[in-house]
């Protein structure tokens, strides 16, 4: 849907006079990117390229401003000149106060999208800003959900990828962290990617506490046991490793379901609550479960 005003217009779409050009232009790119659109009315080339510039921009009104300049105008001529615009239509392109590219000329709509590609704002970029505030807070357990949308729409992106992994090592989810953290080529494997591996190396360090391999050891003497099969379970999801305490106790419930007079259903219930949002580990252990019970 197009950001408009009561008018039914573009809200980020402005017209450049005298007294607006330094605020929009210079002062605007500091926070903004702005596209300047030099047109004449006398041209239907130079109108073309002005709605399609406006339809380009409607949907990215926090990150892009389209300025028009009327070149019909006198004093607007004087600003083109200033610019080193020698044809109309011509576009220039604003970042920081200084012009980093530009064009001449009208543009079919596949051009114009792949020029302003690099300016305008990307699908996931939203969900990225939003996963970043939720890791931020320690919230990754809402976190999980944006971060897998983000990265099934970039897969090859950097930051989707690093954003999903730091988001499952937190929630314990090492195995997968572990096979996306292989993909990441050399060339990305920067500061934040070494705190990534180390935060897998402590994972697995956790998983294998002393309590944990003591009860491994027992269970393998008296393999099903219900009893050390939920102790294990719970050593396991302290530890973060929800997957094979679910299936820990999945494995007693199918023999038994209420097996220890149904505390082993009421924990692994309880593993389940605390699972984060979208918690793949946990929609299946939740079907088998549910599959049992009904």
């Amino acid at each position: 849907m197009q950001p408009i005003n009561a008018a039914g217009e573009n809200t980020n779409v402005v017209e450049i006079n005298a007294e607006n050009f330094q605020q929009v232009i210079l002062q605007g790119s500091q926070e903004k990117v702005v596209v300047i659109d030099f047109y004449t009315q006398q041209s239907e080339q130079s109108t073309q390229l002005s709605q399609k510039l406006s339809n380009l921009v409607a949907g990215a009104q926090d990150s892009v401003t389209l300025a028009r300049v009327n070149c019909d105008d006198p004093q607007m001529q004087q600003l083109a000149m200033q610019f080193g615009v020698q044809s109309l239509p011509t576009c220039i392109v604003f970042q920081d106060g200084k012009g980093v590219n530009g064009f001449a000329g009208d543009q079919s709509d596949a051009e114009l999208q792949k020029f302003f590609e690099p300016y305008l704002p990307k699908p996931e970029d939203a969900l990225i800003k939003q996963v970043s505030a939720l890791i931020a807070d320690d919230n990754f357990a809402d976190a999980l959900i944006p971060a897998r949308e983000a990265y099934e729409i970039a897969p090859q992106r950097d930051e989707t990828q690093k954003l999903l992994i730091d988001v499952l090592l937190n929630l314990g989810q090492n195995t997968e962290a572990e096979a996306l953290l292989d993909k990441i080529p050399m060339v990305n494997q920067d500061d934040y990617y070494q705190s990534l591996q180390a935060k897998l190396e402590l994972n697995k360090q956790a998983a294998e506490t002393p309590e944990i391999q003591a009860l491994r050891a027992e269970l393998d003497k008296q393999p099903g046991d219900p009893s050390i099969s939920l102790k294990l379970a719970v050593q396991l999801h302290q530890a973060q490793q929800n997957e094979e305490a679910l299936e820990l106790l999945l494995a007693v419930l199918i023999k038994d379901l209420n097996a220890l007079d149904g505390e082993v259903k009421k924990v692994m219930m309880d593993i389940l609550a605390t699972a984060a949002k979208g918690d793949p580990i946990a929609t299946k252990a939740r079907r088998k479960l549910y599959s049992l019970l009904y």
